[in-house]
């Protein structure tokens, strides 16, 4: 009898066991069904209110009578005081949810997360409209029937004034990104609305051949990060494949903006460590700068890359670089790109001049182009 007592209450005490862990483990799946952030991190900042910074779900701003769709990386609560605001443009074909990383494939831009979190910046992330090839992309001052017919500019500007009404953003530091087409329109957008940009970074992407109809008005700091093996915007200019219109060279594109904000003709020269040498190329760096203003023009030049951002952290992989040619993996696009907009602003610029950090003066005559000259590569 007592042993039989001793197995019964064995058995209740398991039985309640199992019950409790059952009981956990749903509450535990509905709470993880319930959180909407796709990407969530904590981090601190100088008060005592803990960020909890997170990617949207997809919203939507109807403008000019379209449904164009965006996601927002922000903390909550938002912060009082207002933040710099990075906005992140994708490629041709490409999404908000591809450039993030949402996919799950690699993506050198999720890598500008972490930063956010660091710098207390608010990342906007919006999707293109459908091309009539049935692609995403933006209409970005080169005229193709594969582009949309949208007005991506005043759509761009929009959308940051939405997120602005419910996240603080200090709208003399608003700074632009974008791979390939997203590059182009991140050109187009410091062409066309300077006034409203401190800093635009274009990847893979130059100046459109015949040049913009309407020349920029304003000072405003650009930078080009371009593989000189790149099979889709090749960087000594002329046609893209498949018909997607014509670009100047490189050099001309830099050379544009350099007269534009009058900046001095020699460059401060870098070459970055080759780190990474099964990658094949190497990465070097001339900023030209307007010593009164501050204002800045940069290039980033991968020797051998292809079309691709370079990045240590999130290697594209074998497959996709037989496709659009090498990647650099000894900088970090997105690193680079914020050590150069940081500190910018639309109305002063910067106070102090970028530092491209990781690289050491260079004394390689091809990257200095004192204007009028043209770099020949075989």
């Amino acid at each position: 009898m007592h042993n039989q007592r001793q197995l019964r209450i064995l058995r209740l005490s398991v039985g309640g066991a199992m019950a409790v862990a059952i009981l956990w483990l749903g509450m535990s799946w509905r709470r993880l069904n319930s959180e909407t952030p796709l990407v969530d991190f904590t981090a601190g900042n100088s008060s005592d209110v803990t960020l909890k910074w997170s990617l949207s779900e997809k919203q939507t701003l109807n403008h000019q009578g379209r449904a164009r769709s965006y996601r927002v990386y922000a903390p909550e609560p938002h912060p009082r005081k207002p933040s710099a605001a990075v906005l992140l443009l994708h490629g041709h074909g490409g999404s908000a949810d591809q450039l993030m990383g949402v996919t799950g494939r690699q993506a050198p831009y999720r890598l500008w997360m972490p930063i956010a979190e660091k710098e207390a910046l608010i990342l906007i992330i919006p999707d293109g409209l459908v091309s009539p090839d049935g692609k995403q992309g933006w209409n970005d001052a080169r005229h193709l029937s594969t582009n949309p017919d949208s007005d991506d500019v005043a759509f761009l500007s929009d959308l940051i004034e939405t997120v602005a009404e419910s996240c603080p953003i200090d709208l003399k530091k608003i700074y632009v990104a974008g791979t390939s087409n997203g590059g182009h329109m991140a050109l187009r957008l410091a062409a066309e609305a300077p006034e409203k940009f401190a800093a635009v970074a274009a990847i893979a992407a130059a100046n459109p051949q015949p040049i913009f109809a309407r020349q920029p008005k304003h000072p405003v700091s650009v930078l080009l990060m371009n593989g000189t093996d790149d099979r889709i915007v090749p960087y000594q200019g002329g046609k893209m494949i498949r018909n997607r219109g014509e670009v100047q060279s490189t050099d001309d594109s830099i050379r544009y903006w350099v007269k534009h904000n009058h900046c001095a003709q020699t460059p401060h020269s870098i070459r970055y460590p080759d780190r990474t040498k099964a990658d094949g190329c190497t990465a070097f760096c001339d900023t030209y700068t307007n010593a009164e203003t501050n204002v800045e023009v940069a290039v980033v030049r991968i020797d051998r890359g292809g079309h691709a951002e370079p990045s240590i952290k999130q290697p594209y992989s074998r497959l996709y670089l037989a496709i659009i040619g090498a990647q650099n993996q000894d900088i970090e696009m997105a690193d680079q790109i914020w050590k150069f907009f940081e500190g910018k602003t639309t109305s002063t610029q910067s106070t102090k001049g970028t530092n491209m950090s990781g690289g050491e003066p260079s004394n390689d005559a091809k990257t200095r182009l004192p204007a009028g000259t043209r770099e020949t590569r075989e």
